[in-house]
């Protein structure tokens, strides 16, 4: 089966996998990375846009995912907050943006992964085999996307954006209450995750013994 294992380590920061040099190395080397393509400071979404941070520099801290496929990330070269649109990251290298994540030292990176060609498992599926793979690095992980299609694998990731985005300030000031966050919003308990989380649980495989 096909791994995500060697594309991620190049393109992306998975939970603890990366530092952030080879991260923003990788951004840099796509097409208009970290140049300011407008004077306004609010952003259009294009690759390398910066961002404002009140005339400082950046640091980790300020990095942010404002939805499932968005990321804007701190340049620590040039002290800037650069927007890039995780399509554009993940699909240098044929893959598919799952989702905008927070890592374990508040960096935020684009989650690449290489979904199968049909469909054997659904979105809950796809959940529990991420969950049991632990780390997202992995060649189980990487397994878990290949066994189901692009569209499930954007489903679960629109639940994923949601738990993180809910939860991104209580992991930011008190890691400690981060893992239990996560878990109540990907029940649908928190941050108003509920619809993402029944839409993903309705998902049904398209092999005809299903359930």
């Amino acid at each position: 089966m096909r791994s995500t294992l060697a594309a991620i380590t190049v393109l992306a920061v998975t939970i603890g996998a990366l530092t952030g040099c080879d991260f923003f190395q990788e951004l840099e080397s796509l097409p208009e990375a970290g140049e300011d393509g407008s004077s306004d400071s609010g952003g259009t979404g294009d690759t390398g846009e910066a961002g404002d941070t009140g005339g400082e520099p950046c640091d980790v801290l300020d990095e942010y995912c404002s939805d499932q496929d968005t990321l804007h990330s701190c340049d620590v070269a040039t002290g800037e907050l650069s927007t890039y649109p995780c399509a554009t990251v993940c699909g240098s290298a044929n893959l598919l943006n799952f989702t905008c994540t927070p890592t374990a030292t508040f960096q935020h990176g684009c989650w690449c992964v290489n979904p199968g060609d049909i469909k054997i498992d659904t979105c809950l599926q796809l959940d529990q085999c991420v969950v049991e793979c632990g780390d997202p690095d992995s060649t189980c992980a990487g397994n878990c996307f290949s066994r189901t299609d692009a569209q499930t694998v954007r489903l679960l990731g629109a639940l994923y954006s949601c738990a993180d985005r809910a939860c991104d300030e209580v992991c930011a000031s008190s890691p400690g209450d981060c893992g239990n966050c996560l878990t109540a919003a990907k029940a649908g308990l928190w941050g108003d995750c509920g619809v993402a989380r029944e839409v993903c649980d309705a998902d049904q495989s398209d092999e005809p013994s299903w359930p």
